[in-house]
């Protein structure tokens, strides 16, 4: 009996022994475990198309270039989760400064562009010392009154509205408002020179487009986003007196989205070049939204982008239309126009799952995102006062909620809208229009789009 009982404890003990082991190899290799964990994530979120050369091997070579891809994929991904453990702590306090400010009625474009400049750097940089350097700047900026008026005009240096980014594409990004009428601008616009011809605008998207990453550790997306869409608002607009674009422009943009759309799901995305050069084409809901948005609606496939976007509805942001797994405005009112234009191509199964789709989107708005006072909460995605309101409002008259005319995906009624347009209006003069958000969120309240 004796000789029983000591076998049962030795084998206790070694059950015991590896469970210990196992954890400590565990805690050990953790951060290798989480990259094959993010690997086996991206892999089953079907965003890439692999290269022809890839998909054309034999079994075992191709299993090991998809694994080498998706673990540097995840290496990158792992890495911004890191840096953003170690800067939100001093970043999160400077961002609520900067929305007290806001509520009161303070315009901070200054602070806004340098916090811009920072998520670039947190997200798809491993600059470090740029990031801790420029949230100095953001936290010396906050007690600056006269940048924050200084940085609302046109900057000397290269005629961009700009001021306090160091990254071409954000000052594009800042100045396309302002570009409306230049007639009264004090200074040539010269930064826009990068990109004016056929030649400029390809080498410029190309640029942004094709991301070595492996060698970099840069990520291109927000870049190459960002710089479509303000080159394809700026083509399209009526009253650019002052600036000479070449008159091959818009054709050379529209022929590069052409070749640029994946016609098998009508999305586009960033293409990554992996470790061999090969090349990776992603499908990114937020850059589709751009594409499509940006050229009101002209473009092939559009039933097709439809149908993807609604494959992708469970991913996270940029893939899909989540963000950390939960809605955002901001990703909802991209979804809602994609879904609008392409309403008129979609057959009764495909606009029954869009329809569903909006509902849920606006039941979370009403519940999780607006509040009783006309305020809509500040968010993991948009963590500024100004884009809590520009896309909150964007999303609700986007979906027709405040007019029946443009509530293209459904016939029901909402008559409580009134009562909710009316608070968030008067929540918005309360605070006052001093803020590019606040004000774009009041003319799309009020009929005017942005």
């Amino acid at each position: 009996m004796q000789m029983k009982n000591n076998k049962r404890s030795k084998r206790w003990q070694v059950l015991l022994l590896i469970i210990l082991i196992l954890i400590v190899a565990g805690y050990v290799y953790r951060a290798q475990l989480q990259r094959v964990a993010i690997a086996i994530g991206i892999y089953q979120g079907h965003t890439f198309t692999p290269p022809s050369k890839i998909t054309s091997e034999s079994w075992w070579p191709r299993f090991w270039d998809q694994a080498q891809f998706y673990c540097d994929l995840s290496a990158m991904r792992l890495a911004r989760q890191e840096r953003l453990k170690q800067f939100n702590p001093s970043l999160t306090p400077l961002i609520q400064a900067m929305n007290r400010s806001q509520e009161k009625g303070a315009a901070m474009p200054y602070s806004m562009h340098i916090y811009r400049e920072i998520r670039w750097l947190l997200n798809f940089t491993p600059d470090t010392a740029a990031t801790r350097q420029r949230i100095d700047d953001l936290r010396q900026s906050l007690s600056e009154p006269l940048a924050q008026k200084w940085a609302s005009q046109q900057q000397a240096s290269d005629g961009s509205w700009g001021a306090g980014i160091n990254r071409w594409y954000l000052r594009l990004y800042y100045s396309v408002e302002h570009l409306e009428d230049t007639l009264n601008a004090p200074y040539p616009i010269s930064f826009l020179d990068r990109i004016n011809s056929p030649e400029k605008l390809k080498a410029q998207f190309d640029l942004d487009l094709y991301d070595s990453f492996t060698k970099t550790g840069i990520a291109n997306r927000e870049e190459l986003d960002e710089t479509f869409s303000a080159i394809a608002r700026l083509l399209h607009k009526s009253k650019l007196k002052r600036y000479p674009f070449h008159p091959g422009l818009d054709s050379a943009l529209k022929e590069y989205v052409y070749h640029w759309q994946n016609p098998s799901t009508g999305c586009w995305g960033q293409w990554l070049v992996d470790r061999k050069g090969n090349i990776w084409k992603m499908d990114d809901a937020g850059i589709t939204f751009h594409v499509i948005s940006d050229l009101h609606g002209q473009v092939a496939h559009k039933d097709l982008i439809a149908k993807r976007l609604l494959q992708l509805d469970d991913l996270d942001f940029p893939a899909g239309i989540k963000f950390d797994g939960h809605f955002e405005n901001h990703l909802n009112w991209d979804a809602v126009r994609i879904f609008q234009y392409a309403w008129p191509y979609l057959d009764s199964p495909t606009r029954e799952q869009v329809r569903i789709e909006i509902a849920k989107m606006l039941h979370w708005c009403l519940t999780d995102s607006y509040r009783p006072d006309g305020s809509f909460k500040v968010s993991d995605l948009d963590e500024t006062m100004d884009d809590a309101y520009r896309y909150g409002v964007a999303f609700l008259s986007e979906t027709g909620y405040f007019d029946s005319s443009t509530r293209f995906w459904t016939n029901q009624n909402f008559p409580e809208a009134i009562s909710v347009h009316k608070k968030i209006e008067d929540k918005l003069l309360s605070i006052g229009l001093k803020s590019p958000g606040l004000k774009d969120a009041y003319e799309t309240l009020n009929g005017k789009s942005f």
